[in-house]
């Protein structure tokens, strides 16, 4: 178990539960009943589905190996479908890419789809390519949330890098996932600083101060 508020049963039946989800929505996808226009929908909801359950089998405590190949397996339907409205969750895939060590091809891919969003931005570029980002400019899209990640990759103080992990959580209160472990249905797959770890990996942030941070997930950073 990495996860710190739910017990393994609860993941074991997130798991189970979201990968009904999946087969039904797979299951409309191949009859070809679905009216044209819902086809893409549908896909980007199992896709998020399937994004899901990586990070809640993450959290349970299943092997990296494992879950990079589930990840690896979503890039082509991530290219196809991937509402990049929502700079979070593309930061997010942006960083699991990394952590999961996508071949630079598979990264310049999401790379073009990521960069369709106006926020595309240093940050989400960084984590991708590091040094070698073509960025010039060094703004963010959202300096509420990230301006202290970005600070800690411009100064590279450990202290600053610290405070932003132990800030992340309650600078995200507008986030759908915000409090979902308080929900009377199953919605939590854990809370992960994802992108913490992949400027913590991209940089060599390393310290025994870091390793037990909650919400920071040391092993995909680290091993």
């Amino acid at each position: 178990m990495r996860d710190f508020i739910k017990p393994k049963e609860y993941f074991d039946i997130f798991i189970a539960e979201e990968n009904d989800r999946v087969e039904k929505f797979e299951d409309k996808i191949k009859s070809g009943t679905l009216k044209k226009d819902r086809v893409l929908p549908v896909k980007g909801k199992l896709l998020l589905i399937k994004l899901g359950i990586i990070i809640a089998k993450y959290s349970r405590g299943d092997s990296i190996a494992e879950l990079k190949n589930e990840f690896e397996s979503l890039i082509d339907l991530f290219i196809e479908v991937w509402d990049v409205e929502s700079y979070d969750d593309n930061l997010k895939f942006a960083s699991l890419a990394y952590l999961f060590d996508i071949n630079d091809v598979s990264k310049n891919k999401i790379k073009m789809k990521l960069s369709q969003s106006p926020n595309y931005d240093y940050i989400m570029d960084f984590i991708l390519f590091g040094n070698e980002g073509s960025f010039a400019s060094k703004s963010i899209a959202f300096p509420y949330e990230y301006s202290k990640l970005m600070k800690a990759i411009e100064s590279k103080e450990i202290d600053l890098f610290l405070e932003y992990i132990s800030e992340w959580y309650s600078k995200h209160k507008d986030n759908s996932w915000y409090n979902s472990h308080k929900s009377s249905v199953n919605i939590y797959y854990g809370y992960w600083c994802f992108e913490a770890a992949a400027v913590a990996k991209r940089m060599n942030i390393n310290c025994e101060a870091i390793k037990n941070k909650k919400y920071f997930p040391y092993d995909l950073a680290f091993g």
